[in-house]
């Protein structure tokens, strides 16, 4: 008879965020009726809701876009890779300047 390991009763996996999906869930149902309560006796519309990042994904610390864990971990070293190749010089603002007055103030 062999016996199940019990190192740890408490799961590795992320827990479930079903509640915090739940809560989003109902808002966006009551803000919905709300619209359509509002369309329906001619009132002006609320702006929509604001977009709620998933607390879930991982925030690339280079372009700041969120990404599922493993997509972060293919995404983030190209991204590094990328941002070290880019050269980032100082604008010749003067030069810029002087051309768009040119072609501005074309006589």
């Amino acid at each position: 008879v062999t016996k199940k390991s019990e190192a740890n009763p408490i799961s590795t996996e992320k827990t479930s965020s079903w509640r915090r999906k739940h809560e989003d869930f109902i808002q966006s149902i009551r803000a919905a009726k709300d619209v359509n309560h509002l369309l329906k006796s001619g009132g002006p519309l609320p702006p929509p809701p604001p977009s709620k990042p998933n607390p879930d994904y991982v925030q690339c610390p280079y372009c700041q876009r969120r990404f599922e864990s493993f997509t972060a971990e293919r995404h983030i070293p190209f991204c590094k890779e990328k941002a070290s190749r880019l050269i980032h010089k100082p604008s010749s603002g003067n030069k810029a300047l002087e051309s768009l007055n040119k072609r501005v103030h074309y006589k």
